[in-house]
């Protein structure tokens, strides 16, 4: 296991045990963070003055000291971005701030996801005028050293690489223009040539953040260093993330993602311990039993494979087995609407198995964000942990979170309350039917049964505050979109507060199309429902002004097909015959009207025929951004045949249109 120390730790899951280990393993992997005491400070001093003693990091055109990160998680990317420090609050009561290695010296970061293709690592260095690029090893060498070859980036002098690399490829940089460090080296420099800090004060900008660029090139959200700081400290005056430095953090989200970051931000402020996973999704879990953290962050994605594969095996497994989980279930459901998260019996007896079976027996506290999260797959994530599940809201232009969950509340369909440093209203959007005055939400309230519910507004989700982005880098036109006259940023999402002052999701303005009959429909709201069933993994929903009627390209999920494929007498099949299965089709057609049923979609909401896509959405074939939402311009070019052959099966009234 290769490791890096700080004050609690960071480590990279390089060569996990084969097995969990028990306390003992991880007891003694503590033991040796504590004992290495500052080794991390002290990398983070030097690599920042071997990049100050080489003039790694100088003024680009607008003044601004860049350096990229161009690597997929592990201990030198936040070595080369974190540090720690003190400094006295206001009120004379010491608190802990980060500072970053690059920013001791009034630096920038500029974060680059390690799965963007040369193209959009061209565009961000070409806007920027970088100079240097840390990154991870020979993959992310060779597209940099293709960018620079022929002049294409004039601005990119200096790679850094993580990893060792060859003669062969130092020369191929070298010959492209390109000098390049081993990332030891520039430590060993900066320990030789210690340079005093320079930090930068409050209001200066602290990062770049490119948004993932669902159409078009991405834009650069520029935030301060009050921005991180003001959001952070939001967060844990709610007393709702209150991790402190016996706690251990598994790191899989995406760095250059906002939420990833700044969950990092609190985790790192209070000396917790910081373990990185191998960098393959696949192998998660196998991380997780490795670390068993004691905190986690995941994103509805994860969760709702969790919450997919634990139901499914139990429910399959058949005999008392089942009857024992489902009654499980039962009991600690019902526990939740009484404010209890445990349950003596069932806890010890099946809970606490699957818990251990996942490396999360140890885990005190999980958050979600980034995207909505299914109510049925919180509350069953709530029962199974048996800790705090928090979910919060907000958006990369907010430092990410504006709004949280309280530990106490074990109520799902909203995501809290504000942050103490964030300002909220909801704007009107008349031609959606919403307006800030509203007081019913869904139905009829005149109607007892009609499903709706009180509300105190609904509205577009507006943001102001000192979490708030500066705006977007050279693009002053974006960044005039992205504000209304009073200065509140938009955020595109239509919201209304609950009675009990929690905001709500319940819309999406950004994205939506009017169909023929005059209706708007908001496509992501749909897809978010339809990966409510269990055959579902991913959606993609159609519509435009000239048809009356949605389709869809539906992604079904592989081991609830393969199950399927079982109980249907077609289990050698494989995913590409079962996605042309007339039956299969027919069962997720009748799945999608059965979680729009129970979303109380109207009926222009749901989707009449449906192509089944053997291949997932991904970002490696480009319908997926880094950080898994819907390209969907690139969507609609790569499915535009299939789209156009529902469409005529519709108007032809053939079989696609009866399934």
């Amino acid at each position: 296991m290769g490791v890096a120390h700080s004050s609690q730790g960071l480590t990279c899951l390089e060569n996990p045990p084969k097995k969990d280990t028990g306390h003992s393993q991880a007891d003694g992997t503590r033991k040796r963070w504590a004992r290495c005491g500052g080794e991390v400070e002290e990398r983070v001093d030097n690599f920042a003055s071997g990049l100050e003693q080489e003039g790694l990091t100088p003024p680009n055109p607008d003044g601004m000291k860049l350096l990229a990160l161009y690597s997929r998680n592990r201990p030198e990317w936040i070595i080369a971005e974190q540090g720690g420090i003190s400094y006295p609050s206001d009120s004379g009561t010491p608190i802990r701030i980060l500072m970053k290695a690059a920013f001791a010296h009034s630096a920038l970061t500029v974060p680059l996801y390690d799965t963007l293709g040369p193209e959009t690592v061209e565009f961000v260095i070409t806007q920027t005028s970088l100079t240097t690029v840390v990154c991870s090893g020979v993959a992310e060498l060779r597209k940099l050293v293709a960018i620079a070859d022929g002049g294409r980036c004039p601005s990119l002098k200096t790679v850094v690489v993580m990893d060792g690399i060859s003669e062969r490829e130092r020369r191929e940089a070298v010959r492209a223009g390109l000098r390049v460090y081993a990332f030891a080296e520039v430590e060993g420099i900066g320990a030789s040539h210690a340079h005093p800090h320079r930090p930068p004060g409050p209001n200066d900008l602290a990062t770049f953040c490119y948004t993932s660029g669902t159409t078009g090139n991405p834009k650069g959200a520029l935030l301060t260093h009050r921005n991180f700081i003001a959001d952070s400290a939001a967060a844990e005056l709610m007393e709702t993330f209150n991790a402190d430095s016996t706690d251990v953090y598994l790191s899989y989200l995406p760095l250059p993602h906002i939420f990833e970051r700044m969950v990092q931000v609190a985790i790192l402020n209070v000396g917790a311990a910081v373990g990185i996973f191998r960098g393959d999704p696949t192998l998660l879990v196998e991380d997780m039993q490795a670390l068993r953290p004691t905190v986690m962050a995941a994103v509805p994605r994860v969760l709702n494979r969790l919450h997919d594969k634990i139901v499914q095996g139990m429910l399959a497994a058949g005999g008392l087995k089942t009857k024992l989980f489902v009654k499980a279930c039962e009991a600690k459901v019902q526990g939740l609407h009484e404010g209890r998260l445990t349950h003596a019996l069932w806890d010890k007896l099946v809970f606490g198995k699957i818990k251990a079976a996942l490396g999360l027996d140890r885990i005190q506290m999980m958050v979600t964000g980034s995207a909505p999260v299914a109510a049925h797959v919180l509350t069953f994530m709530r029962i199974l942990i048996g800790v705090p599940l928090l979910e919060g809201y907000g958006q990369t232009e907010t430092t990410a979170g504006s709004t949280m969950t309280q530990s106490g509340d074990f109520s799902v369909g909203h995501v809290g309350g504000p942050f103490s440093c964030t300002e909220i209203c909801l704007k009107d959007v008349p031609e959606m039917g919403y307006r800030h005055t509203d007081t019913w939400h869904g139905g009829d309230p005149r109607d007892a049964g009609g499903g709706g519910e009180a509300c105190e507004g609904r509205g577009e989700i507006c943001f102001r505050g000192c979490n708030v982005f500066v705006g977007y880098y050279k693009d002053d036109e974006k960044t005039r979109e992205a504000f209304d006259e009073n200065g509140w940023l938009m955020s595109g999402d239509i919201g209304m507060w609950n009675l009990d002052g929690a905001l709500k999701i319940i819309d999406r303005k950004k994205n939506i199309f009017k169909l023929s009959q005059g209706e708007y429909v908001a496509p992501e709201k749909l897809e978010n429902i339809h990966t409510q069933s269990p055959l579902v993994a991913q959606s993609y929903v159609h519509g435009d002004s000239l048809r009356s009627s949605l389709v869809a390209i539906i992604v079904p999920d592989p081991d609830a097909a393969a199950g399927w494929a079982d109980a249907n007498g077609c289990g050698n099949a494989s995913m590409v015959e079962l996605c042309r299965n007339p039956g299969l089709k027919a069962d997720v057609m009748l799945e999608l009207e059965t979680v729009a049923e129970r979303a109380g979609l109207q009926r222009f909401e749901k989707v009449r025929a449906i192509h089944l896509e053997p291949d997932p959405f991904s970002a490696q074939n480009g319908l997926l951004t880094p950080t898994f939402k819907l390209k969907r311009a690139q969507a609609l070019e790569a499915y535009s045949k299939v789209i156009a052959a529902l469409y005529a099966g519709l108007e032809a009234g053939g079989p696609t249109s009866r399934l």
